[in-house]
């Protein structure tokens, strides 16, 4: 931590993509991980809202929790046809010929609905943070860094699951749509992972900066 802003020493290498606790380097220009914590927040804010509007949509339409399907005989509409939080615009329907989202194989969208409202208050509350309290304390952190590792583990474990599909896919490229589709999912999955380790780097950061001020560990009863 004592080295948090000695960039000057770090290899020429290291400063085109270097994260440290306060301050993340890409391509040489330097960025407070405070400011990217609030614009991938942003960005991932959408993507809930969208996904939360999409069972808002089907409920109101179709009177059922998430009427995603890509049968065509159901007039499901384009809104419904894509799985926006987890990045699928059709590629699990190329790839293992589902009919339905993946989110209604396992329970009908129920979890999915509780998970998108969820996240959006976790991000809320972590922009609110970033935005509007100096000297926040670590605790304020803690939903976005649980709902944001469950996201990515999730999103680890949907992969492993397609992997020899994806493998295929891309090894032996003879749809210029599906490697489209694999190319959103890819930069989604990737976007996330990123986020989840800058915002790690943040709370380590702002961790920090609260036992120095303070001089207390965060949560006392633990000590």
């Amino acid at each position: 931590m004592e080295n948090l802003s000695k960039n000057s020493f770090l290899p020429p290498m290291l400063l085109w993509f270097n994260v440290q606790d306060d301050v993340t380097y890409i391509f040489g220009i330097k960025f407070r991980n405070r400011s990217l914590v609030t614009l991938f927040a942003f960005i991932q804010l959408i993507v809930a809202c969208v996904s939360f509007a999409q069972h808002i949509y089907s409920v109101a339409r179709f009177n059922k929790i998430f009427f995603c399907s890509f049968n065509e005989t159901k007039d499901s509409g384009e809104f419904l046809s894509h799985d926006v939080i987890i990045f699928d615009f059709g590629l699990f329907h190329e790839l293992i010929h589902v009919q339905e989202c993946i989110a209604n194989y396992l329970d009908g969208g129920y979890m999915r609905c509780l998970w998108c409202f969820t996240q959006i208050i976790g991000l809320c509350l972590t922009i609110y943070t970033t935005l509007c309290i100096p000297k926040p304390h670590p605790l304020l952190l803690w939903p976005m860094l649980i709902i944001q590792n469950a996201y990515c583990f999730g999103l680890v474990i949907l992969t492993i699951a397609t992997a020899d599909k994806l493998l295929v896919a891309i090894f032996h490229p003879t749809n210029a749509h599906l490697n489209l589709l694999i190319l959103y999912y890819a930069v989604g999955t990737c976007i996330n992972h990123f986020f989840d380790y800058i915002l790690w780097h943040y709370y380590w950061y702002e961790e920090f900066l609260y036992i120095g001020r303070t001089g207390k560990h965060v949560i006392p009863f633990w000590v």
